[in-house]
């Protein structure tokens, strides 16, 4: 079944009420069962009839097909079971059968007999098969139709919290604002996420959260990240979300869930999974810059018990871009089977495969505007590419994953979870305008990422003074490993002159060397995390709750590489704890304080070429969080303070081998403030907006935007004559940017981009969609880099385009 819009508190209480059931109760006759207390609000049918089966704690099954349109007065009051899908499916012509052995299912109501005259034709639904397997609440924002995740979230603490009960800011993009804007990779994605700002320096993109990097996740699992800046980015910023539910983003240190990693915020990536009814659909769309890109998504039970599920996605893109002669071509592949081995036993595995090939690339390297002397470059046409058309590579990504769910006695449950993941680039060359004076020539070779994680946890409840409260504890390995065969001998800041291109006309201009006598060096970086965790809701009082936890990690790295140093990094015992308190102040209104914490090694070098000690970030967040229109509708506003220690900032020097130096800045404080609601603002009404402040003692910083706003919003049209036909807009605004060094400042103005989209709902299986960015074609600088040896440098942001695409839900 597939709900739309639906009033999804009932849903979240029905799902962990299924899940909480000891074995063979959703077996039992639902005769039997006593009359029990409901509060099912109002509204479309299918999420109503599931939300009351969980309470209910009975199995009923139906097709999509069969409530699509319909809506429910909802229930309210003590009620048995047959009483109460008779109250819900009042005047939708459909009835509640009981089945032999336990379970529902939905069958069209008996009509009256036609008065003389009639034809005496009546049409009956076919029964759907019922199955007995227990709801899993995953949180999933799939077929809701929901601009805001209802579901638990397990992001912040690895507990299933909303949320309105998570102490610290998290924003969900949620598959239907996804589908709605087409953002189709993750760099799409966080463009619109609240909070984050994407920055680009030519090819290479990167996320940034309160004034810091980002960590990325799938599933809770941590992703490959490479040594190389470059190939990190490469790795992710391109990939298609067409196996994603959603996109969950933790704002701030993340210590308890990740360990090390960048206290800005985490993106937590969660897939699709199988789903217990039959569901198909294919996507195909056409664009500007040549744009074509299909879509295919199956999934349901693969037995007749519905013990066995399966789903399958594959999509496929050929794109070219705005810059001249750049081209994207890339395939994906996933897939997963769900197994319910016993009652009590799930089994979940899995493959993501990715295949990409990019021609035309500039790599990091974006266009000068200054030189290091302050002398002005002429701007160049946002066409402008400093790469040349032979440079590229081709990237193939496995990704393989599993878990393993054990219900244990009273609550309590054990996962087992694994994934292992390679990223491999057999070759990439390029040649690139360095500045408007010369040229840089580039290959390398044999370029592999692996990164594998097993992790064990139990989670459950248990009583204490009267009150029940959640434990979890856990215990992992994590072991990645990044090879790349660099040249020692590259063709580098080669005279223009010499070449005979022409910086005006550009990287089309610049020929391909012969890198046949290259020889090459071996670079390894590799890491190895062992951590043990543990984290706990306590209810002190009927409105407090304390979340806390500490996660313990023992950290390796080893470095190694012809270029420049080789080192290795341990840090043994390393503690992150966190705690939060939760007051409800009213039944929709929460107050929360926060603290979290994080480590990250860095390898930043001073003037003297020394490597500065491991950055360490703390944050502490207080703020309010509501839900309303049962639970429709998320807002939240918080203030935080992010304090870091040994904190890199560009010293204005170079480094012994010519790098740019750093030092470290003790007790810098990153602090500001966020408003951000998510949701149905009334019936058809959808909308995800966010406000932003930051500031930072830091005087880097100030290449990201002190203030941001953010709004994406949709109307469904219900009746009439605009009946199937949704519109919408989405606005980023931010504030001014800017780059300096000791001879000129290079800055971006504040600026707002706007996205407009419509969609038409010809019938339940048939839409057409349009889709257009930038719809005012704003020119505006989308990064700005200050490279000491060269000059302030910048990367033009994306002209207008446009999209239209047309889905069939089979």
């Amino acid at each position: 079944m597939t709900p739309t819009l639906p009033a999804l508190r009932p849903v979240a209480l029905a799902c962990l009420f299924a899940a909480a059931l000891p074995p063979g109760a959703l077996a039992q006759p639902q005769a039997q069962q006593a009359p029990r207390s409901y509060a099912i609000a109002p509204g479309p049918l299918a999420p109503a009839l599931s939300a009351f089966a969980g309470q209910a704690g009975v199995s009923l099954s139906f097709t999509p097909a069969q409530t699509n349109g319909l809506r429910t007065p909802g229930l309210q009051g003590s009620h048995g079971v047959a009483q109460g899908f008779a109250q819900l499916l009042e005047g939708t012509g459909l009835r509640a059968v009981a089945r032999e052995g336990g379970g529902y299912t939905l069958q069209a109501a008996p009509q009256p007999t036609p008065a003389a005259g009639g034809d005496g034709t009546s049409v009956a639904l076919a029964p759907v098969t019922v199955t007995a397997a227990a709801v899993r609440d995953n949180g999933a924002t799939e077929g809701t139709g929901s601009y805001t995740q209802t579901g638990p979230s397990r992001t912040a603490t690895g507990l299933g919290l909303s949320l309105r009960e998570t102490p610290q800011s998290v924003s969900v993009m949620t598959r239907q604002r996804m589908d709605d804007f087409k953002l189709e990779t993750l760099t799409d994605v966080l463009e619109q996420t609240p909070g984050i700002g994407v920055y680009r320096q030519n090819n290479a993109t990167d996320f940034q959260a309160r004034g810091a990097s980002v960590n990325l996740q799938t599933d809770g699992m941590a992703q490959v990240s490479s040594g190389w800046y470059y190939l990190t980015s490469t790795m992710y910023a391109l990939d298609d979300m067409a196996e994603m539910d959603r996109i969950e983003v933790l704002k701030g240190s993340s210590g308890l869930v990740v360990g090390k990693g960048n206290y800005g915020a985490t993106v937590n990536m969660v897939r699709k999974r199988p789903t217990r009814e039959f569901q198909a659909s294919v996507r195909a769309s056409a664009g500007s810059w040549d744009t074509y890109r299909a879509e295919a998504d199956v999934g349901g039970p693969l037995n007749e018990a519905g013990t066995l599920r399966g789903r399958l996605v594959a999509s496929g893109m050929d794109a070219g871009g705005f810059r001249d002669h750049e081209k994207n071509r890339s395939k994906m592949l996933y897939g997963t089977l769900e197994a319910d081995l016993a009652p009590d036993t799930l089994l979940n595995v899995g493959m993501t495969y990715r295949r990409r090939e990019a021609r035309g690339i500039g790599t990091t390297q974006p266009i000068q505007r200054y030189t290091r002397a302050g002398a002005a470059v002429p701007w160049m046409p946002r066409s402008f590419n400093v790469g040349a058309p032979w440079g590229g590579y081709e990237q193939d990504a496995l990704n393989l994953f599993g878990s393993l769910e054990q219900r244990l006695a009273d609550d309590w449950t054990a996962t087992l979870k694994f994934s292992h993941q390679r990223v491999a680039m057999d070759d990439m060359v390029a040649g690139y305008f360095y500045d408007q004076d010369r040229a840089s020539f580039g290959r390398w070779r044999d370029m592999e990422s692996r990164n594998w994680t097993v992790n064990l946890d139990v989670k459950g409840t248990f009583d204490l003074l009267g009150r029940t409260h959640e434990l979890l504890a856990g215990a992992g390995i994590s072991r990645f490993r990044s090879d790349v065969q660099l040249p020692l001998n590259p063709l580098t800041l080669v005279p223009l002159a010499d070449l005979g291109a022409s910086f005006a006309q550009g990287g089309a201009t610049l020929p391909q060397p012969d890198a046949s006598g290259w020889n090459y060096g071996d670079n390894s970086f590799s890491q190895k995390q062992r951590y043990a965790y543990a984290a706990g809701r306590f209810r002190m009082a009927d409105p407090l709750q304390l979340i806390a936890g500490l996660r313990v990690t023992r950290y390796e790295e080893r470095d190694i590489t012809p270029y420049w140093w080789n080192y290795d990094m341990k840090e043994n015992g390393v503690t992150t704890p966190y705690a939060g308190l939760v007051y409800e102040v009213h039944p929709n209104v929460s107050l929360y304080a926060s603290y979290a914490s994080i480590f990250q090694p860095q390898t930043a070098q001073d003037e003297q070429g020394r490597t500065l000690a491991p950055e360490e970030g703390s944050t502490y967040e207080a703020g309010a969080k509501g839900e309303f229109f049962d639970k429709r509708l998320n807002v939240g506003i918080s203030h935080y303070w992010m304090k870091t220690r040994n904190t890199a900032e560009e010293s204005g020097g170079l480094t012994p081998g010519g790098d740019t130096a750093y030092r470290a800045v003790s007790s810098a404080m990153r602090r500001g403030w966020e408003l951000e609601l998510s949701g149905e603002l009334a019936r058809g009404w959808q909308a995800q907006g966010s406000l932003v402040q930051q500031s930072s003692s830091l005087s880097t910083t100030s290449q990201y935007p002190k203030y941001q706003f953010k709004l994406g919003t949709t109307y469904r049209f219900d009746g009439g004559t605009l009946r199937g036909l949704t519109v919408g807009a989405a606005t980023r605004w931010q504030g001014k940017t800017a780059v300096s060094n000791s001879a000129a400042t290079l800055a971006q103005q504040g600026y707002a981009l706007l996205d407009l989209m419509a969609r038409y709902q010809v019938d339940r299986h048939l839409s057409f969609s349009l889709n257009v960015n930038n719809a005012l074609d704003k020119h505006y600088l989308a990064g700005l880099t200050n490279f000491s040896a060269v000059g302030l440098m910048y990367t033009w942001g994306a002209p207008r385009s446009v999209n239209v695409g047309m889905r069939y839900d089979f």
